[in-house]
């Protein structure tokens, strides 16, 4: 993306999307939110000849300048871009090392539909969630949230159109005190990814 377009983008991400927190603490100051970790994904999602780009990033903000998580889809009309979608996906508990590790953005389970999966990292104690959305219809520019897998680290499994998910368990967030290595793949018929090996109760 030319230097002037990511400036500008930046420039409408926080012109549009934040609320600047004001101080009122005496002559304390609170800094103004800064948006990092950006990560930006260029496909067709509705057919036509132009690509839609979609943004998953970290807002921080607040004296802890705690980070929060957002997706937004943008579709190009004319000269500029207008935003389509915008959802907030992940809370930080309140660690400033929280906050979004991973992003995909592609047909992660070969249904010809486009879904967005979002690894953000809580807390040592924590672990890690993994949220994903659906594109609501094939064509569409909008996502719906369709789960959330939690575990100590999740990593992608597989590069092809049906991707899985690699969870690990520590032994301390299993009923049986043993490390579990849990393999989710897609269910059809459940229409979300499952737990297929190693699984803990849940």
């Amino acid at each position: 993306m030319p230097g002037k377009a990511a400036l500008a983008l930046v420039a409408f991400l926080f012109s549009t999307l934040l609320v600047l927190p004001s101080s009122g603490l005496g002559g304390s100051r609170v800094p103004p939110p800064t948006l990092y970790r950006l990560h930006t994904f260029k496909l067709n999602l509705d057919g036509d000849a132009a690509r839609e780009r979609v943004q998953v990033y970290d807002i921080r903000q607040g004296t802890l300048m705690t980070p929060t998580t957002y997706f937004r889809v943008g579709d190009r009309h004319k000269a500029a871009w207008a935003n389509i979608q915008l959802l907030r996906v992940f809370q930080s508990p309140g660690s400033s090392e929280s906050g979004l590790v991973q992003a995909w953005v592609r047909d992660l389970n070969g249904d010809s539909r486009a879904e967005i999966a979002v690894r953000d990292y809580a807390t040592a104690s924590v672990g890690e969630t993994l949220t994903l959305y659906r594109q609501r219809a094939a064509h569409s520019l909008r996502f719906s949230k369709l789960q959330t897998i939690v575990g100590d680290q999740i990593v992608i499994a597989g590069s092809g159109a049906a991707a899985g998910w690699k969870v690990l368990i520590k032994a301390n967030h299993a009923r049986d005190g043993l490390d579990h290595h849990e393999l989710w793949s897609w269910a059809p018929a459940q229409k979300k990814w499952a737990c297929k090996t190693d699984c803990v109760p849940r």
